[in-house]
């Protein structure tokens, strides 16, 4: 684990000191009680087993950043909850808020910290499209496509009657679309089966795979070169959903999450 900072007496874990490390595998936000990989606060006072652990976000959404406004919303105010409602659900990721969380008094609109933080965009400099053009996936809260993992354009959200928009990430060329919540899905449900995004430098084929399946060929029925491109695309796009939605898209993590990705 690599050091950065520290909060000596963080209001969310008082009496400890919190120091800002790199995690090498996911972890539980003892704030949000979301996922989280990479860069994190963690309790590292000696003597102590405390494995408290807060996102970046979350650490400095208690401290420093108690109040924020977003590009989608830019005419509300989000202000910083220990805990949300009852029956609440984060309108980004459309998952349940089960701790730390932004709160729109006027609407009722509630996000997650890492969420109000997403990248807006993600450069996939390592695959150009047909057109010679960098591929890039762009932050919506609205789409007209489907996801390529759920095949629904909106999500269905535990006690609501109708489904919602919820926030994705979206190619242009070619169309390539993912929710953030089947992103998140995906990697909460390999953790959950003992599963771990794990740096294991000296067997990568022992880390856990993530799989998406795609079934589309053309007509000749064998895959054509439009289909090689969109399957390629696929897999570096969700690597760098996955990389941005657990909080840590650097270079370390994308080239991890890329080696979990069945070809």
């Amino acid at each position: 684990m690599i050091e950065f900072g520290e909060f000596e007496n963080h209001p969310s874990h008082p009496g400890h000191k919190l120091k800002m490390v790199n995690m090498e595998k996911l972890f539980r936000c003892d704030g949000c009680l979301e996922l989280g990989f990479g860069s994190c606060y963690t309790c590292t006072d000696s003597g102590t087993s405390c494995n408290f652990h807060l996102h970046k976000d979350c650490a400095l959404a208690c401290t420093e950043v108690p109040i924020i406004s977003h590009p989608f919303f830019p005419k509300l105010q989000f202000h910083f909850l220990r805990k949300g409602g009852r029956n609440r659900y984060c309108d980004a990721c459309g998952r349940d808020i089960k701790g730390y969380v932004y709160h729109c008094g006027v609407t009722g609109y509630d996000l997650h910290p890492c969420c109000a933080k997403l990248p807006r965009v993600l450069s996939c400099r390592d695959i150009v499209s047909e057109d010679g053009e960098e591929v890039r996936l762009f932050l919506k809260n609205k789409v007209t496509s489907k996801c390529y993992k759920c095949g629904e354009k909106k999500l269905c959200i535990s006690g609501k009657k109708k489904s919602i928009n919820t926030w994705s990430y979206v190619s242009e060329n070619p169309k390539v679309h993912f929710h953030v919540s089947c992103v998140k899905k995906m990697v909460s449900e390999s953790w959950q089966d003992g599963n771990n995004l794990q740096i294991v430098r000296s067997d990568v084929n022992a880390c856990p795979k993530l799989q998406i399946k795609i079934h589309k060929k053309s007509k000749s029925g064998r895959i054509g070169s439009k289909f090689r491109m969109l399957k390629k695309v696929l897999k570096l796009a969700l690597t760098f959903a996955i990389a941005a939605v657990i909080g840590d898209p650097t270079a370390m993590v994308v080239a991890l999450v890329t080696s979990l990705i069945t070809h």
